[in-house]
Parts: C-alpha cells; structure tokens; sequence
C-alpha cells in the first residue's frame, strides 16, 4: 500500500502538468523509469525474505528497518538535478536508512519550527505544511534576502499555480518583516532545516520539491533553477 501510494502521487503530478500544456508528454515515461527500479529491489528484498523463512520454518525473523520503505529513491532519474552529487554511484532505490547524506531524488525531509515572516506578522511553520501535491515548491536557503534575490527573479518566469517558492533564511537573521517576491520568507530559529538539507553556514543553497515530495533538484543558483525546469 506504501509503494502504491507513492506511485499514485508520482503519476498524478506528470499527468497534471501534461493535461495543462505545461510540459511534455515524454515526461509520463519517467513514470516507469522511476518506478521499476524500487519495484524490482522491493521484490528482491521480500523473495529472500520468503526464501529463508521456508527454509528456516521461521517467520518471526527480525525484518530489517529498510523495509519501513522510508528510504526509498529515484536519484538514477533523468529528469532530477543535483550540482552536489558525487557522479557514477550505483542504483541503490531502498537507499540507506543511516546515510548521512541527501541528494536529488530522495524523500524531502521535514523541518519543525520554521518562522514565518510575512505582512508584519509572524507565524510557526514546518517544512511539512508548505508542501502540496499540486505545486512545485522552490527553498533558497541564502545567508540574507539579498543573496537569494536572483534566484526569486528566475522564478518569475514560471506559473505562480504549479511553483511556488520559500526563502529560508538562518537563525541569525533578522526576524523583521521583509518585502520579497517569495511566496513566503522563513527563518529556521532551531537550525532543523540547514541540518536536514545539509546547508553550510554562509552558503546558497536551492532545492526544488517535487508536487509528489521527492526532492527534484539541488542547485547552486539561478540557472541550475532554469536547467531542471527546462
């Protein structure tokens, strides 16, 4: 049911960008491109797993917490972005539950205590409640408003209902109230975000989620923006 549900949200966003004549129709390949590797593994797991349990007589074996499938990726996709990656690693679409690492292609993580400014008034939110299946959301984490500014001017190029965009600024940063093209203007008080995204101090640092959660892309600047939406 995990699998499936993950699949159904995958599909929905392609189709719904087709539908609008806002992408392509080869973009509904990628749909089995990136379903049959996570298939395949998940089929893989599960026959060693009923392989040895008929062997053994035992079905009470201590499962493995990959199986949570929380893990799961398509960072081998064609159509994900990643300017940090290191290139040529091997498929591995369970992925790996203590890897200190995230790359294009994996799950978005969430971040609690995120606070927003915005019209002069300040609210409390998560990662979590920004993302919705029916939009791209655009997190520029900068060191400052201005930082970020070039990368907020390349998204004026695309359609407000399908991108929306959130700067995410450090916990040293001002909690007063900034006019900005951005949907919204986040200061991570706690640190959670720049730990979960792995952003350096001082660093600029975008990252595209997907309407489906998956992480999209991870860029530098503007035109790695501009690349993965092309």
């Amino acid at each position: 049911m995990t699998l499936l549900t993950v699949h159904q949200f995958n599909l929905g966003w392609k189709l719904a960008l087709v539908e609008k004549g806002l992408a392509d129709k080869s973009l509904l390949e990628t749909y089995n491109a990136e379903r049959f590797p996570v298939v395949s593994e998940m089929l893989e797991v599960t026959t060693t797993i009923l392989n040895q349990a008929v062997k053994t007589e035992d079905m009470s074996a201590r499962r493995s917490p990959i199986l949570f499938m929380l893990g799961i990726n398509c960072r081998f996709s064609n159509i994900v972005l990643d300017e940090f990656a290191t290139p040529g690693k091997p498929i591995n679409a369970y992925g790996v539950l203590d890897e200190r690492n995230l790359e294009a292609g994996d799950r978005a993580p969430d971040a609690p205590h995120m606070l927003q400014m915005e019209r002069g008034e300040s609210d409390v939110k998560t990662l979590f409640g920004l993302y919705r299946p029916w939009y791209h959301t655009v997190l520029v984490f900068a060191p400052s408003h201005a930082d970020a500014t070039p990368i907020l001017g390349a998204l004026e190029a695309y359609d407000t209902s399908v991108v929306r965009s959130a700067v995410v600024l450090p916990s040293s940063a001002s909690a007063t109230s900034v006019a900005s093209p951005a949907d919204l203007v986040l200061v991570d008080q706690e640190g959670h975000a720049y730990s979960a995204y792995l952003v350096e101090a001082g660093q600029t640092k975008v990252f595209v989620i997907r309407p489906d959660g998956v992480v999209g892309a991870i860029v530098r600047g503007a035109e790695g923006v501009k690349k993965y939406f092309s």
